[in-house]
């Protein structure tokens, strides 16, 4: 495997700078100069950022802040290259998984030198803990989202032989496997053309995300400790949650489209999804316009009383290590840990905001948002190793096979896992 960062870390390793010595609270402990923030170009985030800049500014005549539209997709290769010229910024708006990588070759600012950690009561746990590393705070978690399990009442009543309001959700991986094997049944001659199916898995072309989580949420509901270690030393992909993770994503594969099919699932074809709250809107729309009811539930464990683990989406801001890193660390807690600023930013996008305190807001109200909230509880965090890229590569591939029943046996499965486990550890290695 080989390392989809080697090069451009080799270009910026040698350019960070030394880090001075502050305080963080979000607001008049910055000093005087100009920051410049990297940030997602939409009119929404623009509207929440534009707000802060002109808050922080009013209460720091001494400052400016100059805000640079980004497109998100790119924001990590992006920043990665103008850390080896002279346009990075003093704030970036990156991945969490990449948080530990950047810390990792020295790029941002340990923002516990500015005593931002005493911020972190302010921030939902889940979304707190994935900007650690070592013992340092590098990031503060702005914007979240979460994946809970999403199903077709009307598909599933039709499968069970009864009513909406008194179908019965699977309670482990069994009654799962059953369900979408029954609503799989369904077809016959009059759907050969556009098939029932029972779920929908992100496997396929343009999902290597989506797949990477649903396989580290799949491990953490067989009872796994993660995929890598703790300290993202070792690869953990061939235990025996990793293998029966595996095996069941095979076995549900037999009743699912070979691509993630999103379109379908909205069309009323397909019993379960796994998706976020960003999509509550839509649902609402296509349930209404293809006449099915839809319901939410956080995720399926599969043994009773078991995880019910969901990878969550989290975009943090860190500071670039530089003579401004004061200043840039108070703007970042500033803006982070104002719920004026979550709920600008969160609620038109349907987002999780990332303080304790938004989370109350009327918005998040309801029996639907609840069940988004409380997933937060089961959060499994994407590894933040310095080769993620390519372990999130691997596993998409790996999980697309599975899908479309590439492998011919349970052996053939566990075997292939322990060569993934290989793979990774090899460039693991590599970087250690």
């Amino acid at each position: 495997m080989k390392k989809a960062l080697s090069v451009l870390c080799a270009l910026v390793l040698s350019l960070t700078a030394a880090l001075a010595l502050a305080g963080c609270g979000g607001g008049g402990k910055g000093g005087d100069g100009e920051i410049t923030i990297w940030w997602p170009g939409s009119s929404v985030e623009m509207q929440a950022i534009e707000q802060a800049k002109e808050d922080y500014e009013a209460e720091n005549p001494g400052v400016e802040i100059k805000i640079i539209g980004q497109s998100t997709p790119d924001f990590f290769n992006a920043y990665l290259l103008a850390m080896s010229g002279t346009s990075a910024p003093d704030i970036a708006y990156v991945d969490h998984v990449y948080v530990q990588t950047l810390a990792y070759y020295g790029y941002i600012a340990d923002l516990t030198e500015y005593g931002c950690d005493d911020l972190e009561s302010k921030y939902v746990p889940s979304l707190w803990e994935p900007n650690l590393y070592e013992g340092g705070l590098y990031g503060l978690p702005m914007s979240a989202n979460v994946l809970a399990t999403v199903y077709n009442k009307t598909l599933i009543a039709e499968a069970q032989g009864t009513t909406v309001d008194n179908i019965k959700l699977p309670t482990d991986y069994d009654e799962l496997l059953a369900l979408c094997e029954d609503i799989y049944a369904l077809n016959d001659e009059t759907t050969t053309n556009d098939p029932y199916y029972g779920i929908t898995l992100p496997s396929g072309t343009g999902n290597t995300s989506m797949a990477a989580m649903s396989y580290l949420a799949f491990v953490d509901r067989c009872g796994g400790d993660g995929i890598l270690s703790a300290d993202l030393k070792t690869a953990q992909l061939a235990t025996d949650a990793s293998k029966d993770a595996a095996k069941k994503l095979a076995e549900l594969g037999k009743y699912a489209p070979n691509t993630f099919a999103e379109a379908k699932f909205e069309s009323g074809k397909v019993g379960f999804i796994e998706m976020g709250s960003w999509k509550i809107e839509d649902y609402e729309k296509y349930s209404e316009q293809y006449e099915w009811e839809v319901g939410y539930s956080t995720s399926i464990p599969f043994t009773e009383g078991g995880n019910a683990g969901s990878t969550i989406g989290l975009y943090s801001l860190v500071v670039t290590k530089n003579a401004d890193s004061e200043i840039a660390a108070d703007f970042a807690a500033f803006l982070t840990s104002n719920d004026k600023y979550q709920l600008a930013f969160a609620t038109p996008q349907n987002l999780i905001p990332t303080t304790v305190s938004a989370l109350e807001d009327s918005h998040y109200s309801g029996d639907i948002w609840q069940v988004y909230i409380d997933q937060l509880d089961n959060a499994v965090v994407r590894p933040g190793s310095p080769v993620w890229t390519d372990i999130e590569t691997e596993l998409h591939t790996f999980l697309t096979n599975l899908v479309q029943q590439k492998y011919k046996t349970a052996e053939d499965i566990e075997m292939e896992c322990t060569a993934l486990n290989t793979r990774v550890q090899r460039a693991i290695n590599e970087i250690y």
